[in-house]
């Protein structure tokens, strides 16, 4: 088993939710350390006035996931200087005049159990998911190797490189704000390059199997979440329903009517309600509800169009339902593009990995991730950047419970991401 491998399975075994990566946070940093790095955590990569009250911890919590996060092996000194934020930076200077260039690896797990059963590999080769409603069902697992692979590799070529390389294990992808964190600290006011991979994404329209690779993606879709909170009235459901406002059947009107939301002939439209939380017994009337919203839109006018159709139905469902409502918006994660220049780099980086056997020029994100928040803000300064799909054969989507991946995926990954940062601070670049 190489070492690629190795650390994917290590952060499988002990997956953290978003903001809670301290024993991640800790490994990383350690490794990178022992590599060479000066590395910065916490509140030296992110900053914490970003992160908006839904995601907070509070400092019981921390304390919490810290003390967990230590006991599953982690080093107390590195868990010590997260200060309660996970989130690590190593960056790679050569001391001569260059590029600046940046790549991002995410961190968090999903929110979910991993099926523990016969048949499935990591049940089976002994690195299931140890920590509960936790699970590495996108393949950040994978993603942190790699960018491990890629750090020890350049501090190899460090000799041979000029300009700054800075390397992100961000938390927080999978909600909100971890990336927006990282911007805002200024850590890429002075990036002028920028790449991020995505193991198990898609081109022309199919899943990239093993052996592929898309070199860029250019079809984001912006992403809103809302958490809805409906006020009704409890009572009898039958000495008294005249008195009750049923919040749950309000909220469950309310999905349907969502979920019906047309879509737009300008592009990709979608709408989710994914979780609903209401009632309290079965002789009450609910009195109160809360909705978990996402809605995502290819275009500006398009997600303008989702939430505007979202608000009408709240608004005529609290009508008709004779209730209150209020909302916490989470803010918003743009659609973004990956920039041709960026993309043709990755193309004649890829040609050099042997394991790539097909090299597709434009991928398929299907869906969001806040490396756009990255991207864009790279493109503002004037930069060019690329989000990478990296094929590897599966035994699920995303995000499904017992979604694995071809592991010998993770090299080639590595490797391809070295090529491209060879060509961007070569000397002779």
């Amino acid at each position: 088993m190489n070492q690629l491998t190795e650390y994917r399975r290590e952060f499988h075994k002990y997956p953290e939710n978003g903001w809670r990566e301290f024993r991640t946070s800790a490994r990383v940093a350690e490794i990178l350390t022992g590599m060479g790095y000066d590395v910065a955590m916490g509140p030296d990569v992110i900053e914490p006035g970003s992160v908006g009250e839904p995601e907070r911890l509070s400092e019981e919590q921390i304390r919490q996931e810290m003390e967990r996060a230590v006991r599953q092996g982690a080093d107390p000194a590195f868990v010590k200087r997260t200060q309660g934020w996970p989130g690590v930076m190593a960056v790679l200077d050569t001391g001569r005049e260059g590029p600046v260039s940046a790549m991002r690896f995410e961190m968090d797990c999903l929110p979910y159990d991993e099926p523990q059963r016969p048949g499935y590999r990591p049940c089976d080769e002994g690195y299931l998911s140890c920590n509960p409603q936790s699970v590495h069902a996108c393949g950040h697992d994978g993603h942190t190797a790699i960018g491990l692979g890629i750090a020890a590799e350049l501090m190899k070529r460090k000799g041979e490189l000029k300009g700054k390389i800075k390397l992100f294990f961000q938390p927080a992808e999978e909600t909100f704000y971890g990336a927006q964190s990282i911007v805002d600290k200024g850590h890429l006011d002075n990036v002028m390059n920028f790449i991020a991979v995505h193991i198990a994404l898609s081109a022309e329209n199919k899943p990239l199997p093993s052996h592929t690779v898309a070199c860029g993606c250019r079809d984001f879709l912006s992403d809103r979440q809302l958490d809805v909170y409906l006020e009704g009235k409890a009572a009898h459901p039958c000495g008294a329903s005249q008195e009750g406002k049923n919040a749950l059947l309000a909220a469950c009107s309310a999905a349907l009517n969502i979920h019906s939301i047309a879509p737009h002939e300008e592009g990709l439209c979608r709408v989710n309600v994914g979780e609903i939380h209401a009632g309290v017994c079965a002789n009450t009337i609910a009195p109160d509800a809360m909705m978990r919203i996402e809605y995502r839109g290819q275009k500006p006018a398009i997600s303008e169009y989702a939430g505007q159709r979202i608000f009408d139905i709240l608004e005529g469902t609290a009508k008709a339902y004779d209730l209150k409502y209020h909302y916490v918006d989470y803010g918003e994660v743009p659609a973004g593009a990956s920039d041709y220049a960026m993309m043709e780099v990755v193309q004649r980086a890829a040609k050099k990995v042997p394991w790539f056997q097909t090299v597709y020029f434009e991928g398929n994100v299907g869906g969001t991730d806040d490396a756009a928040v990255m991207l864009t803000k790279v493109q503002q300064n004037g930069g060019i950047g690329s989000y990478v799909g990296i094929g590897a054969d599966t035994t699920g989507p995303v995000h499904n419970p017992e979604f694995d991946f071809d592991e010998d995926c993770l090299q080639a990954a590595m490797e391809l991401c070295v090529y491209a940062l060879e060509e961007l601070h070569g000397m002779d670049a």
